[in-house]
């Protein structure tokens, strides 16, 4: 599907797959598993934070749940892509370990990316277009190394229980209406700074596209109620697709 002559960038993310999936769950996760395994054609790959709902690196053990997606990546990275990963609030902890295993950023940093002459201000995007007390102040812990300390003092289980609670609390929280994220995001442009043509985040799980100065900013989607949002980049050309709307053309066929 995505095998080209030009090189080919995709990104993806706020998969937000639990340890412990349910029905509904493993029907993402198997579309997802497609999409890694189409993603070997490409050149790179972008996870923009949030694949993980929940990730915590403690000294002697991981936490089991994540195999199947990792063997997927795995056969990514043999594949010869390059694998990048930026971190969410949800699974930021996930970065020293991914990297190890996979060569991307060993802090899951924000980075500018040069696209064939497109340059593109990759962050995950928590905390830049709504005020919102809960993810404001998740973000700052799991991005402290006092709160990492403090993480590793509680007992799995108990961190495990608390992530949880903050994931379904916080998607509560950050559903603000799409016309109200994309007006965020104008004002947001105007006002950005930096060396990029086009900022794009993830996060507040709603695809979209808006221009101001000359300079885009972009959102991709979520993989949920039957989306599953990336985006592509090739000849410096950037589109937000849907792997699910792909996949069910390509099974349909010419008409």
């Amino acid at each position: 599907m995505f095998k080209n002559d030009q090189r080919t960038i995709l990104i993806t993310g706020d998969t937000h797959f639990k340890l412990r999936p349910d029905p509904a769950e493993v029907r993402r996760r198997d579309l997802f598993l497609a999409f890694l395994e189409a993603a070997r054609d490409a050149d790179e790959l972008v996870l923009l934070g949030d694949v993980f709902d929940f990730w915590f690196d403690y000294p002697h053990f991981r936490l089991r749940g994540y195999e199947e997606l990792l063997h997927a990546l795995d056969g990514v990275r043999d594949a010869g892509v390059r694998l990048h990963f930026v971190g969410g609030n949800h699974d930021i902890w996930a970065a020293r370990f991914l990297h190890e295993r996979y060569g991307t950023s060993p802090r899951g940093e924000p980075f500018t990316m040069d696209a064939d002459g497109l340059r593109i201000r990759l962050v995950h995007g928590d905390g830049l277009l709504a005020r919102d007390w809960i993810y404001s102040s998740f973000r700052r812990l799991v991005r402290q190394r006092a709160g990492v300390l403090f993480a590793k003092s509680l007992h799995p289980e108990l961190l495990y229980a608390f992530s949880h609670w903050l994931s379904h609390a916080s998607r509560q929280a950050s559903r603000d209406e799409r016309h109200l994220i994309e007006q965020r995001a104008r004002r947001h442009l105007a006002r950005a700074r930096g060396d990029w043509d086009l900022l794009l985040i993830g996060h507040v799980h709603h695809a979209f596209r808006v221009a101001e100065g000359g300079r885009e900013m972009a959102a991709l989607g979520s993989w949920f109620a039957g989306e599953a949002s990336y985006a592509i980049v090739r000849g410096g050309r950037f589109e937000l697709r849907d792997f699910a709307v792909d996949t069910s053309s390509s099974a349909a066929g010419p008409r």
